[in-house]
């Protein structure tokens, strides 16, 4: 059976659901033509997912996951490419790891469809998709994407956060479908060499602003010791290089403090060229209630960018940050090709979830 390979398509159709609260999942089990076996001797289209959307120019978050988790038995996890509308979203490396691999994509829709390619790219080696999720997320957030670029997620991270926030029915869940809007993972991480802070309690649901972030994560935050220093991140863009960087900071101090008047206010530099200045607002306050920084175009002459958030003049307590997203830009000006093959593309596809949340 070496000369017969399987090939799968996939046809979803979605109910475009109205609340921002509700996540609706389909299972792929009646909705692909499965064990057709075709000849691979013989010129064959390509192979790839298309996914009904049902609205237009909209901002999608697409997530693919993948799971390689051994199931051919071969112990030998692919690599290949991951395109949508014929254009590069990533270079996938799977492994023997019980972890899933994740990669993002931020991206505005042209049509009232998605087309995600999954590309083989070793002779040898079988591509495979485990989930697949698209979410409509609301048309004023991540400003600066437009029909021209689109968002490649590197890190979305919870500072002074220890457990993940996100969408789960996990018994381990610290953040429920109430709380996230948009269908984002918030990796969280404490940071020894700052103090760790949070508020005493933990508001339910989402800021009403710039991106929405959920209230679970702006109760949490990273502080420098004193309002003489900073804070000093690492920003990983591997594995590429050279690239146009999008970063967005979020600013809430979840501490009641006393005496009340102390203020707070950050400088924000990339690999030491100042960014951005911005007030941290108190907890509790409902004229200002959290900041938002973009900062975009960023240009990072290699694979890490370093982040220094410092005391601004007028300072009475050393400076904070709750939460950071690093994307790198992707240019979609153009109209996607779809790659060439001389061989069949192989998908198996073990299984596949689609996520459509329309937030209004």
């Amino acid at each position: 059976m070496d000369e017969w390979k399987l090939a799968m398509a996939l046809l979803l159709t979605l109910s475009a659901l109205r609340t921002s609260s509700s996540y609706r999942y389909a299972s792929d089990d009646l909705r692909i033509d499965c064990g057709s076996s075709l000849d691979q001797t013989k010129p064959q289209p390509e192979t790839y997912l298309n996914l009904p959307l049902f609205t237009q120019y909209y901002k999608f978050l697409f997530r693919a996951g993948f799971l390689y988790d051994n199931y051919d038995g071969l112990s030998k996890p692919p690599s290949f490419r991951l395109e949508i509308n014929g254009h590069f979203w990533a270079n996938v490396m799977t492994s023997l790891s019980e972890e899933p691999v994740f990669h993002e994509f931020l991206y505005i829709i042209q049509e009232k469809q998605a087309t995600v390619c999954l590309v083989r790219t070793n002779d040898d080696e079988v591509p495979f998709i485990s989930s697949l999720e698209a979410t409509a997320q609301l048309s004023e957030s991540y400003k600066f994407v437009d029909n021209k670029t689109a968002l490649y997620l590197h890190s979305r991270i919870n500072y002074g956060r220890e457990k993940e926030c996100r969408v789960s029915n996990s018994v381990e869940q610290t953040i429920g479908s109430l709380d996230e809007c948009c269908n984002r993972i918030w990796k969280s991480k404490t940071m020894p060499n700052y103090l760790n802070i949070h508020s005493e309690t933990v508001p339910d649901g989402y800021l009403f602003y710039e991106n929405t972030p959920p209230w679970p994560v702006m109760a949490y935050a990273i502080q420098a010791h004193n309002v003489t220093e900073s804070i000093y991140l690492t920003v990983d863009l591997s594995p590429k290089t050279a690239v146009k960087a999008y970063l967005v900071l979020y600013f809430m101090d979840p501490i009641r403090r006393f005496p009340p008047n102390q203020t707070s206010s950050v400088e924000i530099y990339v690999d030491s060229v100042k960014l951005a200045v911005k007030d941290v607002p108190t907890f509790g306050s409902y004229e200002d209630m959290y900041h938002v920084a973009t900062l975009f175009p960023v240009w990072v002459g290699g694979s890490v960018a370093n982040v220094t958030i410092s005391p601004a003049e007028g300072s009475t307590i050393g400076p904070i940050l709750n939460a950071m997203e690093v994307f790198s830009a992707v240019d979609v000006s153009e109209g996607g090709r779809f790659s060439d093959f001389s061989a069949l593309l192989i998908v198996f596809l073990h299984l596949l979830f689609l996520c459509l949340n329309c937030c209004q």
